[in-house]
């Protein structure tokens, strides 16, 4: 049965012994979805110790009181969790997650509390997750020339900002390599309290579990609240690299072409106009590099938004020789749409994004995350029925006047990798 005006979003809340829990009930989930959510990440490790709130995500899970080491977490999570366990670490926030049946949420939810609160942090499992995290790291930087490519591009870009030495919330294989046991428990005992702490409950959640929590709350552990200064993000120190696929370390059979434009946190309005700009761009140069001109396979048009910075970018993979014909096209597009060229383009994508909102099929893991997520950068999680009403309130002037901000030449930053040569 359709539930009319159903807002997935509209959350209810209440302070449990000084944590704020948010908590919604979904007709339609059999399961109760659990997420511990803190405010601190990889911003938060200290200089020459990059990692550190990542490491400690992987040693959460390798024992607590309750289950002695990992296997026992494993098969708990197999036997209560409906095998969901999981945890993630990004630039302002780490969570831990997991579902479970509503007859074993009490189990459940004292079982996470204990390993995020009452880990062992064993030193023999400090070397075990060193090991596998170093693995992670190499996975992601491939070898020396590329690490270093990646440090140069993000001390580039970011210069005066915490996003200058942290890539990944991963850390770099030396810090890795250099961090303790006691950089471990110290980062857990300062930064994983009550202050930092919300917790969200999402599905099939009724009264009873409500009241449970009274009593699963208590006494976690207290103290003062993390805050960073992140920094400013400005210009950057190159506005180009043009570099071939070896000389960085990761040979290409394509051209990549990637213009990017990094910035401090944007006003609401201009957030929702980024993204009905990222979509037109995608639109008009999908349709021009690919369906016209067949340059490329497809276009990449990110938009991606943090507690105190927001990217765009525009990547295409081409090859060499159509170099020039493609940064033209590109540039062609961006110039036009400020110059009122699009702005029927503009009217067809603004409804049809009213439409998709609309219709979006959202599961109980997309909810419970994006409320996360929107709590961490924006200090409040937006109903649907807001971000209806801000994404219908956005006007072609206001994208026009978005990507003339966004891609002011002297801000952007353009990447041309070339081809390994054969």
């Amino acid at each position: 049965m359709h539930i009319k005006d159903f807002d997935p979003y509209d959350f209810s809340k209440k302070e449990i012994d000084g944590v704020t829990v948010y908590y919604k009930n979904l007709p339609w989930s059999p399961c109760i979805h659990i997420r511990f959510n803190f405010s601190v990440g990889a911003f938060n490790d200290p200089k020459d110790k990059e990692g550190v709130a990542h490491f400690l995500e992987h040693m959460i899970g390798n024992g607590s009181p309750l289950l002695p080491d990992k296997k026992a977490i494993k098969e708990f999570s197999r036997l209560y969790m409906l095998n969901s366990r999981n945890a993630m670490t990004s630039y302002n926030w780490t969570a831990y997650v997991g579902k479970c049946l509503p007859e074993h949420f009490e189990k459940v939810f004292s079982t996470m509390r204990s390993y995020v609160f009452e880990p062992f942090l064993r030193d023999i499992d400090i070397e075990h997750e060193r090991k596998v995290i170093t693995q992670e790291a190499w996975g992601r930087y491939k070898n020396d020339k590329f690490l270093n490519y990646v440090k140069e591009c993000s001390q580039n870009i970011y210069h005066g900002h915490e996003r200058s030495r942290i890539y990944s919330p991963l850390g770099w294989p030396v810090t890795v390599a250099a961090i303790t046991q006691k950089d471990v428990t110290d980062f857990h005992n300062v930064n994983y309290i009550k202050e930092n702490l919300s917790i969200f409950i999402v599905g099939a959640v009724e009264d009873q579990h409500l009241l449970l929590l009274e009593d699963l709350i208590k006494d976690i552990p207290s103290g003062s609240k993390t805050k960073i200064d992140e920094g400013k993000i400005g210009k950057p120190t190159k506005n180009r690299f043009e570099k071939t696929g070896e000389e960085i370390g990761d040979p290409k059979e394509q051209l990549e072409y990637n213009i990017s434009r990094s910035i401090n946190r944007l006003s609401e309005d201009e957030v929702y106009a980024g993204h009905q700009a990222a979509g037109l761009l995608y639109d008009i140069l999908f349709e021009k590099l690919r369906i016209e001109h067949s340059l490329c396979y497809g276009v990449d048009v990110g938009w991606r938004n943090y507690k105190d910075f927001s990217e765009m970018s525009i990547g295409v993979e081409t090859s060499e020789d159509k170099l020039s014909l493609v940064e033209k096209e590109i540039w062609g597009v961006i110039n036009e749409i400020i110059d009122n060229k699009w702005e029927e383009r503009f009217n067809t994508l603004h409804k049809l994004k009213i439409d998709q909102i609309r219709s979006n099929e959202r599961s109980t893991y997309d909810i419970i995350y994006n409320a996360a997520i929107d709590l961490i950068n924006t200090e409040k999680i937006e109903t649907l029925e807001k971000i209806i009403i801000m994404t219908e309130k956005v006007t072609y002037k206001d994208v026009c006047e978005f990507i003339k901000k966004i891609f002011d030449p002297e801000y952007v930053f353009t990447e041309v990798i070339l081809p390994s040569k054969k």
